[in-house]
């Protein structure tokens, strides 16, 4: 019997014999180059030819130009509606942790599960005035309002807003905030009240009292 050493000796050499043995058969069939194009060389071209049509101008300038009016008069929270009744409703910020929330140095602030209200760390040292910039009545309530507040629009242009009242003016972009204390009225005062919050919404007339043509 073949030992198990001459056995894989006797193997190697049958495929090197064959390996020797192998005839060029030629090419069967059409054949192409692979030819993928260089994505990078097609950009650059493309941008070439922007840049000596204008075409790469007028679209950065239409860019800058997106970009202001995004910022001048952002999108309006959608759903919101002016008040019309003088309606009131508690409110209650405590959040449930999802997972322990620790300091850096490792101590333990909140455990998962547990219900932490803010106001109980950080009271809300300003009321919230949520308001439609596109109201000068609702522009006019809020400035008018007697106690330290931010004003929020939740539509509206706030920088011009600011060059005019010489005041800031925020915005709740995307809706967050209206979306958190499910505001559907404005304007809409928000403020502390022991350890809760309270939501009023002000109905405001649009009518101009100093214009007493105007329709009853």
């Amino acid at each position: 019997m073949m030992r198990p050493g001459a056995m894989l000796l006797a193997a190697a050499l049958t495929a090197l014999t064959s390996a020797a043995s192998a005839k060029d058969l030629g090419v069967r069939g059409a054949t192409w180059p692979v030819a993928e194009p260089d994505l990078l060389e097609q950009i650059e071209a493309r941008l070439l030819e922007m840049q000596r049509s204008g075409a790469l101008a007028r679209f950065e300038a239409e860019a800058r130009e997106r970009a202001r009016r995004r910022i001048e008069e952002p999108d309006p929270v959608p759903g919101v509606a002016p008040a019309l009744e003088h309606r009131s409703r508690p409110f209650d910020p405590a959040i449930t942790v999802a997972r322990d929330i620790r300091t850096p140095d490792g101590t333990l602030i909140a455990a998962a599960g547990t219900r932490v209200n803010p106001l109980g760390r950080t009271p809300l040292t300003r009321d919230l005035l949520f308001v439609d910039g596109r109201r000068d009545a609702e522009i006019a309530w809020a400035l008018a309002h007697d106690r330290s507040a931010k004003i929020v629009l939740l539509a509206g242009r706030p920088l011009d807003l600011m060059r005019r009242h010489g005041r800031p003016f925020y915005f709740d972009t995307g809706g967050r905030l209206a979306a958190r204390f499910g505001l559907r009225f404005t304007p809409a005062l928000v403020e502390q009240d022991g350890t809760r919050l309270r939501i009023t919404e002000v109905p405001v007339d649009d009518r101009d009292p100093s214009n007493p043509q105007q329709e009853e």
